[in-house]
């Protein structure tokens, strides 16, 4: 579909605020993938840990959560937390250890290739606005390909800022490119998180929503829908 708009927006668009996971590339996969790598460097040097299997680790990620909520707002010291708890119980405490298996997580989740008409599209993007990445996650947007599109990488868990939907990180973005906020749109894919953060950073919004999903009375609303990236070309015209 093309983009579809619920409400007019506000000023003049000068900056766009992408995130990454499941808006610029699809997520799921790659991330049980990841969670798969780390699951067989922690047997490689606690071989007891198999019989646990990979779900036991996913149940201590909600339980370090639960105990430490502050460590949500940085997934890489949440997962951090859970590795060297995880390991403790199998007597193994050593910080280079805990690091390794971190990394052989980390390698995994940046281990694929984004589309090509991502890259397109954000080739073209880039003519007209500024473009930043906005994500509670933490892609390695150089090995990714994706550092030189954006003027400003923005990752929860940085330099003091929470989680979206807090506004932390777009609020940010306008200090750091002296915008006025009216002049951004976040885009992104998950309602509670992107859209919300933009409505509470007083930003405009676009929800990517390639499924076609209803929209949900109660939900917030978007300024804007989209369902393929291609359809955000339609702001260069």
């Amino acid at each position: 579909m093309a983009l579809k708009f619920y409400r007019r927006l506000t000023g003049q668009t000068k900056v766009l605020s992408f995130d990454l996971d499941d808006t610029l590339y699809q997520n799921d996969v790659v991330i049980h993938q990841a969670e798969q790598a780390q699951f067989e460097a922690v047997c490689q040097v606690a071989p007891q840990a198999r019989e646990h299997g990979v779900e036991y680790w996913r149940q201590l990620k909600w339980q370090v959560a639960k105990q430490q909520p502050a460590l949500c707002h940085d997934v890489t010291n949440w997962r951090l937390a859970v590795i060297k708890l995880g390991m403790a119980k199998f007597g193994i405490t050593e910080q280079h250890t805990i690091n390794d298996i971190y990394n052989a997580f980390y390698l995994a989740r940046s281990n694929f290739t984004v589309p090509k008409v991502t890259f397109d599209v954000l080739n073209q993007l880039q003519q007209q606005f500024t473009l930043v990445a906005v994500t509670n996650g933490n892609a390695d947007i150089q090995r990714l390909g994706l550092s030189g599109y954006f003027a400003g990488y923005y990752r929860a868990g940085e330099q003091n800022c929470r989680m979206k939907p807090h506004p932390d990180m777009l609020h940010k973005v306008a200090k750091d490119l002296n915008v006025p906020h009216y002049e951004i749109i976040h885009i992104g894919d998950n309602v509670g998180s992107d859209v919300q953060a933009a409505i509470n950073a007083n930003v405009n919004s676009f929800w990517f929503n390639p499924s076609l999903k209803p929209y949900l009375s109660g939900h917030v609303l978007p300024d804007a829908e989209y369902s393929c990236i291609t359809d955000l070309l339609q702001l260069l015209e």
